[in-house]
Parts: structure tokens; C-alpha cells; sequence
């Protein structure tokens, strides 16, 4: 069951408010005694479990049974026999205790269409966000190797959630945090410096693999330990020519990194550089205006560090209760900053509460038209951060630092900052049982596909050999470009099928099954429809002529239901933060088109085939809508 709530400009939200004011007018009338007693008595909505119980169900029987001592089921007969019809339900029932609509699915048919044959693209968007400011975080990849495909999972539900916003009309920015800083940018600088700095291959992939190998000696020699924390001290130095030569190594690996976010058909805004960060003296002014919850102990283990005790925290957070720590530590006694110190004086700078004075650059241009800036030593001032809300796409294994930092704010008198922070937290990647470990390494090697670039040429390599041998294939002239367009759709369909907190292992057989619940199952339904229409010749000009008095009550106009979910879908999706209720809505729809398909002849249906054809075609834009927010690019004929 669903609580009701507007959404402004959806089909199906008008016709489920026709249904909440017909049955509220109804129950003050007859029952406005309890209603004035009890307040505001919830009129919640569902949708019935039968399709001969009706189109939208209440339960408001049932509760009103509490407060009369009566049958709900003579309640409900009452109330649905003073209901009266309006503009898109033709009538109400009553039904084991619950009041059900049956939705006039001729008007209804005709409404769902033409809203969708107009809208086109903008179908299903909504004006939730009010153009309110979001900084959506992701995927903040160290700068010492490729993406793996657990960045990849941080990527694409960043562009994902990215994609969702803008359709609920917020402002987005798409920020990338990188942290330049560390001792994993000076294991690989130490590599670049002593062992090699002559790339044979892409980049990150090359650097990678130096830093790898510099791990592993790092830990059999104490003597590369201790010089790559010597170096590390350079690099933070800032004014240090190993500082100057680190960034340099940083860049070309991020710019490495971008040639794999375009190849997904990922492109952000702006690039914050930790170094940068430390350069404006960011972290001392956030200690300024947080010093009042802070402390820095004279002796203890904590001397000499700038720490907050935990019995400030827990009274905001109870889940925190009962942590072995007393305090966490904001900056260590040798002034360097801890995770939390950063990450509070990083979400300051978002918020507006303190200004980096920040110069920015062009990094580099994309394929989608629109530039990547990037914070600089020397640049131009612009206008990013100083947002209303912004949201972090940070593994699950931060969720207890994301927590202690969000509270800070509250502490220091920004509740409300701290209620628009949000840690999107997603589990770990797998593929075939086996963990990824960046720095052990375990994703060189031949067969393995670990890193985000190589899942991609695998997933290739994997759907053209499907694509040579199935049947669903008839497009045998484009092979090779469907290949890479089913991979990619394979992919993306995959990570975001699961719910973000749940970890994933990747199955090539779930990815790649034209069958079952995947990319390229949903995309053949697309370019299943598109070749009905294509076969009967359907134009734009065809859709003028909409004759819904054909619509029935069977699968076509369960279809119909569907297709006029797009924008709660949509809401729902952003609201929550999970890409999954997408794929979930997109296989439903597959799944109804094809008994609608199997059981509704659409070119043979006679009187009935501009109508259906018309529904084909607004399944098709459906389709098209949701797969862009989902960052795949449908294919038309395959």
C-alpha cells in the first residue's frame, strides 16, 4: 500500500486525486464526527491485487471500524454507494471491506497518450526540485590507478542519481573530489620517480600497475617505506617540486580516468582537488567556525591532537552508542587532518559557510559539449559550491565517519545542513566471488576483468558472440556498434538492478540474457516496438488521429496504467536515492508490452490499430525517457 501524495502534471496522480477528494467528501459526510475527533484520518491508496477488484483500492473502512465497533465490510458498501463518479472514474464498488474505482479507461486511455505524444521527452519529468541547488559527489577515485569496477558502481549511480535530479528540476552539480593528497599518490610518484616513468599503455592502467609493484616492495624493504613517507611529506608541503611533479602524475591519471567515464557516458562539472584545498586554507577556516565543539587535549593519547568526544555526538546519532572510541580525532598531533576534519571543512565549503576562494581551470572538454573545470593553482574565479542539499556517493565502509561529520553541523547550530547531507552508500563490486582489491593488485593478470575498461571489452567481446548466434539479431550489417551498445546497456542495467546498499557479483549470464531481467532484454522490447511501427508504416501524423473508444480492458490498458506511473516512478527513484526502481518499472513495462504484443494484435487489430499503434509509440518514448536517466542509449533495429 501507497500514501497518497500530489505529483503535480502526472495522469496518474489526477486520476488517484479524483479518487482521495471523492472518497474524503464522502466519509465527512458521513462520518465527520470521527474525523474532526480523530484529526486528519489517513486516506491511503493501493492498487488492487485482482484486476476485477478495480484500478485503485481504500482501506479507510477498516480503520473507521475501530471507531464505530462495526463490520468494515458495511462501512465500505455505505461509502461506495454515496460515492459519486467524476471525470475519469466511472464508478466505485465495495469489496471485502475496501472501496475499489474502476478508472473510465476510455477517458483515461486518451488522456495517458496524449499527455505522452505531446510531452515527448519531457514526459514523466517533474518540477519537484524547484531549481534548488544539489552537489551530486561521485566517484572520487584515487588518482594512482584505473577505475575497478567498484568505482565504476560509484560512477554510474552518480550519473545515474545525476540524471534523476535533473529530471525533478534541481539544479546539479556533478563535482569529483580528488584526493591528490595521501600516501597512495606518493607509493606511485616513489614508482614514478625511482622505477620508470616512460607509459607503454593507457595511463592509469600503466600506473596502476607501477603502483602495485611499488606496494609490494614497499613491504618487503623498511628503507622505500620510509622514503615514500618522506616523499609524502613533500607532496603536502605543497611548494615542493616533488608537490609540483605528483600533480602532474595525478592529472594524467584522472585524465586517463575520464576517457573511461566517457566511454560509459559519464561527464561531470567540476574537479576539487585536495591539494587545492589544503592551498586555501580551507581546514583552518572550518576549524574557526567549529572550534566551539572541538578540544585538544594536553596529555593522554590524544595529546597534542585536535579532537571531538563522542558524548557530543550520540545524543544525535543513538546508532553510535556503545563505540570503543571516546573521541574521534579531527586533526592528529603532527597537524596533519584525518578523513572526518577534511571531509567537514570540504561540505563547509559546499554549504556557503566558508569561502575557499578557490581559482579554477578548464581541465578538458567531453564529448557531450560541455567542459570539465577544475580547481587550480591559477585560474578564475566561477561559481560553484553554496548548494541547499548535496549528496555523496561514498561506500558503505564510510557510512560511521559520513555520520560523525553530518552531526558536526548540527553541533555547531546547521541542523539543517546536517539533514541535507546524504550518504548514498552502496556495497562492494565482485565478479565471480572474488573481492578487488586495488592495491593487492588481484585485478592484473590475463583473464581477469576487473578494471572498468576491461569489463566493458569483455561484455563486447561476450555480446557479439550472443549477437552472431541469435536469432533476436537481425541487423546483421551492425554487429560490432549493437555489440558495444548491449554490453554497455548490460552493464549498467546490472549495477543498477540492485539496490544500492546490497553488494553485487557480477554474473555475465544474468547480464547478457536476452531473456530475463537485463539490459538487453528491456532494449529488444524497445526495438521490438520500434519495428512494429517501422512495418506499418506510423508516422507523428498518426497519432492525431487517436481513437481510444478502442481501448479494452485487457493488457492494453494495463499498459496504459503503466506508462502514466512514469513521473511517481521517476519521483520515487530521486526521492529515494535507488536507480533500481527504474530497471524495475522498465521490466515491467517489457514484461506487460509482451503479453500485451502476444495476446492484442497491433498491425492486424483492425479497427483497433491506430490506437494500438499509438500506445506502441508511447511505449517507445516511455522506454527512451527512462533509459536515458538510466545513461543507456537505446538501440532501434537490432
Amino acid at each position: 500500500m501507497q500514501e497518497y501524495k500530489e505529483l503535480a502534471d502526472s495522469p496518474s496522480s489526477l486520476v488517484k486525486r479524483e479518487f482521495i477528494q471523492a472518497l474524503d467528501q464522502t466519509v465527512r459526510g458521513l462520518y465527520g464526527d470521527i474525523r474532526r475527533e480523530e484529526g486528519d484520518l489517513e486516506l491511503s491508496i493501493s492498487v488492487p491485487r485482482e484486476l476485477t477488484l478495480g484500478d485503485i483500492s481504500s482501506s479507510i473502512a477498516f480503520r473507521l471500524a475501530k471507531f464505530t465497533h462495526t463490520n468494515p465490510g458495511g462501512i465500505a458498501k455505505e461509502i461506495a454507494k454515496k460515492m459519486q463518479p467524476s471525470e475519469h472514474i466511472s464508478r466505485f464498488e465495495d469489496a471485502n471491506g475496501y472501496i475499489n474505482a474502476f478508472i473510465d479507461e476510455k477517458k483515461y486511455a486518451a488522456l495517458v497518450l496524449r499527455d505522452i505524444l505531446k510531452r515527448k521527452k519531457g514526459y514523466g519529468h517533474s518540477a519537484v526540485g524547484k531549481r534548488r541547488k544539489v552537489i551530486v559527489e561521485s566517484p572520487s577515485a584515487n588518482p594512482a590507478h584505473p577505475w575497478h569496477v567498484g568505482t565504476l558502481r560509484n560512477a554510474l549511480l552518480g550519473n545515474v542519481i545525476s540524471n534523476l535530479l535533473e529530471a525533478c528540476s534541481y539544479e546539479v552539480e556533478r563535482e569529483d573530489y580528488i584526493d591528490d593528497l595521501g600516501l597512495q599518490v606518493a607509493t606511485a610518484l616513489w614508482g614514478w620517480l625511482h622505477v620508470s616513468n616512460k607509459p607503454d599503455k593507457k595511463f592509469d592502467q600503466w600506473l596502476g600497475e607501477l603502483y602495485v609493484n611499488v606496494n609490494r616492495e614497499m613491504q618487503q624493504k623498511p628503507e622505500v617505506k620510509k622514503q615514500i613517507e618522506e616523499l609524502n611529506k613533500k607532496i603536502e608541503d605543497g611548494n615542493s617540486q616533488e608537490a609540483a611533479t605528483g600533480r602532474e602524475v595525478a592529472e594524467r591519471c584522472v585524465m586517463a580516468h575520464q576517457e573511461t567515464a566517457f566511454a560509459y557516458g559519464i561527464y561531470r562539472d567540476v574537479m576539487i582537488w585536495e591539494s587545492d584545498i589544503v592551498r586555501s586554507h580551507l581546514l583552518s577556516k572550518a576549524l574557526d567556525i567549529s572550534a566551539s565543539i572541538l578540544e585538544k587535549p594536553n596529555d593522554g593519547k590524544y595529546a597534542g591532537a585536535i579532537i571531538i568526544k563522542l558524548d557530543k555526538i550520540t545524543p544525535l546519532a543513538k546508532e553510535l552508542e556503545g563505540s570503543r572510541e571516546d573521541a574521534k580525532v579531527i586533526i592528529r598531533s603532527n597537524g596533519a587532518a584525518t578523513y572526518i576534519g577534511k571531509d567537514f571543512a570540504f561540505h563547509a565549503w559546499k554549504f556557503g559557510l566558508i569561502d575557499a576562494g578557490f581559482s579554477y581551470k578548464k581541465f578538458m572538454d567531453q564529448p557531450n559539449g560541455k567542459p570539465i573545470y577544475s580547481t587550480a593553482p591559477q585560474g578564475s574565479p566561477m561559481k560553484f559550491g553554496n548548494v541547499k542539499r548535496a549528496i555523496n556517493v561514498i561506500d558503505a565502509s564510510q557510512a560511521y565517519e559520513q555520520q560523525i561529520m553530518r552531526i558536526m553541523f548540527a553541533l555547531i547550530g546547521h541542523e539543517e545542513i546536517t539533514n541535507s547531507i546524504i550518504h548514498l552508500a552502496y556495497g562492494r563490486v565482485n565478479i565471480e566471488g572474488e573481492k578487488i582489491s586495488a592495491r593487492s593488485g588481484n585485478w592484473l593478470g590475463e583473464g581477469r576483468n576487473y578494471t572498468a575498461d576491461d569489463l566493458l571489452s569483455e561484455a563486447t567481446k561476450r555480446a557479439l558472440e550472443i549477437a552472431q548466434k541469435s536469432e533476436k539479431i537481425t541487423n546483421r550489417q551492425n554487429l560490432e556498434s549493437i555489440s558495444r551498445s548491449i554490453a554497455l546497456s548490460a552493464i549498467k542495467f546490472e549495477y543498477m538492478r540492485i539496490s544500492p546498499e546490497k553488494e553485487i557479483v557480477f554474473s555475465w549470464q544474468n547480464a547478457l540474457n536476452f531473456e530475463g531481467n537485463s539490459g538487453p532484454y528491456v532494449m529488444y522490447t524497445y526495438a521490438r516496438s520500434k519495428k512494429i511501427l517501422a512495418k506499418a508504416d506510423y508516422t507523428e501524423a498518426s497519432a492525431s488521429k487517436l481513437e481510444a473508444e478502442h481501448v479494452t480492458r485487457g493488457y492494453d490498458f494495463e499498459l496504459i496504467k503503466k506508462l502514466a506511473e512514469a513521473q511517481e516512478t521517476i519521483e520515487k527513484a530521486c526521492d529515494e536515492a535507488r536507480p533500481n526502481v527504474l530497471t524495475d518499472y522498465l521490466l515491467d513495462l517489457s514484461s506487460l508490452f509482451s503479453k500485451f504484443y502476444e495476446s492484442m494484435p497491433v498491425i492486424k487489430g483492425e479497427e483497433a490499430k491506430g490506437f494500438r499503434l499509438a500506445l506502441v509509440h508511447s511505449l517507445t518514448i516511455v522506454l527512451e525517457n527512462t533509459f536515458g536517466l538510466l545513461g543507456i542509449e537505446p538501440i532501434s533495429e537490432m
